[in-house]
């Protein structure tokens, strides 16, 4: 049982030419049986999965020797290919999300030897100034979750990203008070438009989440949260499908939406292409319609914030004005993980211990 490299002795520029063309270079060739007569099997593999190759060779032989020398050829893109089959069973979008930035990584590391890369030239890597904070931040997660997952295989020996991060930097996103939220949902232009606004800043849902809203998603005082509205029939992650208690003050708005129509018809129905939901112009021009409305009365006029910025609003009031824990907040809004609401909004978070201790005061008050 072998390894071969197809592409030995080739030209360079054939080289390039299938290095282009993603073309096949390992191929693993073995015999099933004993003896010449046994039929030969072979097996191709790209360019960047050497160590795959290795990795079957070594699992079917059960060869020390053979597994050492896979650890040894072990490059970062096939731990990314081993990371991302791994997570294949994810939301459409977050896979198209990881393999995009298991690319970014492949474009700087993907031929690199992962025993060969060290802490300090990934943390230069991770620095870098031609691409977002965010992405670098990404893309460095992505990066450290597949070399993790090289440790748990005893693939890999240790973890160079140890103890490196991409800071975000604070950047305080638009966002309204809770008497400048009111205001503008008070001021919506149709009883429809009221719901909608409402939802978004009360609620904390996503434009293409409210906006694929069913009739049948509004239950017992709960709505159900099951479209990202982004031309699936998915969430954007798993965390996102949710069911939220809908506050006491929204709830009349949606019942009066939800009339006697069918479970099926979508909760805010397109005035203009029967059949269809409300599109995102729709939703944008309900804000501005709104806002606009709102400051005809008002000596300081509330700012104009995108729609995302109502999402926002949700959190910023539950966090710095009704005192909301960071993971309550966290599955309302349906983020993936706690620290991307962390990331996020956590300055907004009551500050200090005070808080914390004075509601053990209230719980041990007359008891000690």
């Amino acid at each position: 049982m072998t390894v071969y490299d197809l592409w030995k002795n080739l030209p360079k520029d054939e080289i390039a030419r299938r290095r282009q063309a993603g073309r096949d270079r390992w191929q693993r060739r073995w015999r099933e049986g004993t003896g010449r007569d046994a039929s030969q099997r072979k097996q191709s593999y790209k360019e960047h999965q050497k160590a795959q190759a290795l990795l079957d060779d070594a699992n079917q032989m059960q060869n020390p020797k053979a597994q050492r020398i896979r650890r040894d050829s072990l490059t970062v893109g096939t731990l990314l290919d081993r990371h991302v089959a791994a997570k294949a069973d994810r939301a459409p979008k977050t896979l198209e999300a990881d393999r995009h930035h298991a690319q970014g990584v492949r474009n700087h590391f993907g031929d690199r030897l992962v025993s060969t890369i060290d802490t300090t030239e990934i943390e230069i890597w991770s620095q870098r100034n031609d691409v977002a904070r965010s992405s670098r931040k990404k893309q460095l997660e992505i990066l450290r979750a597949a070399i993790k997952r090289g440790i748990r295989d005893t693939l890999v020996d240790r973890d160079p990203t140890d103890g490196i991060v991409v800071s975000l930097g604070h950047k305080e996103l638009p966002h309204w008070s809770s008497a400048e939220l009111i205001a503008v949902i008070g001021a919506a232009a149709s009883d429809r438009e009221k719901a909608l606004l409402s939802v978004l800043g009360l609620m904390g849902l996503r434009s293409g989440e409210a906006r694929t809203l069913l009739v049948g998603d509004l239950a017992r005082g709960h709505l159900s949260v099951k479209n990202s509205g982004g031309e699936t029939d998915t969430t954007k992650t798993r965390a996102s499908r949710r069911v939220l208690p809908v506050p006491k003050a929204v709830l009349p708005l949606l019942e009066y939406q939800v009339g006697g129509r069918l479970q099926t018809d979508w909760m805010f129905p397109s005035p203009r292409t029967p059949g269809q939901p409300i599109g995102k112009s729709y939703v944008s021009d309900a804000v501005t319609r709104a806002v606009a409305r709102a400051n005809q009365d008002r000596r300081q006029p509330v700012e104009r914030i995108n729609v995302h910025g109502l999402r926002h609003t949700f959190a910023a009031i539950a966090l710095s004005e009704a005192g909301a824990d960071l993971l309550s907040v966290s599955r309302a809004m349906g983020h993936a993980r706690p620290s991307i609401t962390l990331d996020q909004y956590g300055h907004l978070a009551p500050a200090g211990l005070a808080p914390l201790m004075a509601k053990m005061d209230a719980l041990t008050d007359g008891v000690l």
